[in-house]
């Protein structure tokens, strides 16, 4: 690392990226006149999603805004995270802009945050999944005060009790060459000010930047109020809400 930072401190870095490393040069003046917003970059990669996958232009945007979120998890959890399926899909196509991505972990997160498919579904690894999963979901309502998304995060069906039971249990991080240690501060929703709600929670971890946007393609508006296109992912296997991956520094053999 070449900083410390704190939870507080990760969080902003990685709530005002967007995504300016998968943007060539050459297209930013197009970009910048199509929005007079700072978030065009991140609304360019959205709108490239939902052309992709078949999402509207406020379900992708909401979906990147939540993959960031799922991003600082991944960071300051001493587990191997696991992400929903749709969260996987974006995921993935930050993974295609490969230098890009690499340039983010080394100079937004400063971690090397990897992706660890499942190969072949096998129970004891999907069932390490599952169990990363829930506490993925547990440590995203500890950090952001609120629950996952459903329309991102999905619907969880697995029996944590019976998980631990047959010894299925969140992989642990490899201590060892990452930042793991350094966030040893309290949880991300104690650092805000969280007396300052409104009707859809606390807009530091709700608002993700929609509203109108022109010139980014891909059918309807960006506020993330139509929730229709498939939203399914074609990805990886694994059992309902949980992306059948998993990601974090040493998070997989």
């Amino acid at each position: 690392l070449n900083t410390v930072m704190t939870r507080k401190e990760l969080w902003l870095r990685i709530k005002t990226y967007h995504f300016n490393h998968i943007v060539p040069a050459n297209l930013w003046a197009q970009i910048a006149a199509a929005s007079s917003c700072d978030a065009s970059g991140s609304k360019a990669f959205a709108a490239k999603i939902a052309r992709k996958h078949n999402w509207t232009n406020g379900r992708a945007l909401k979906a990147v805004f939540e993959y960031k979120k799922f991003i600082y998890l991944g960071v300051v959890s001493d587990f191997v995270v696991t992400p929903s399926k749709i969260i996987d899909v974006v995921w993935h196509e930050h993974l295609l802009f490969t230098k890009a991505y690499r340039e983010f972990c080394d100079e937004i997160i400063q971690y090397s945050f990897d992706h660890h498919p499942e190969l072949i579904p096998m129970p004891d690894q999907t069932g390490q999944y599952s169990a990363q999963f829930l506490d993925t979901l547990d440590l995203y309502q500890q950090e952001f005060g609120i629950a996952p998304p459903e329309d991102i995060w999905g619907v969880a069906k697995f029996d944590k009790d019976n998980l631990i039971a047959k010894n299925f249990q969140s992989k642990k991080k490899d201590q060892h060459g990452n930042n793991a240690a350094s966030y040893s501060d309290a949880p991300l929703i104690t650092q805000f000010d969280s007396t300052a709600t409104d009707s859809k929670g606390f807009p530091e971890f709700t608002d993700f930047g929609g509203g109108d946007f022109g010139g980014a393609g891909a059918g309807s508006g960006w506020n993330g109020s139509d929730s229709s296109g498939s939203g399914q992912s074609s990805g990886d296997n694994g059992s309902d809400g949980g992306g059948g991956c998993s990601g974090g520094c040493g998070g997989g053999d």
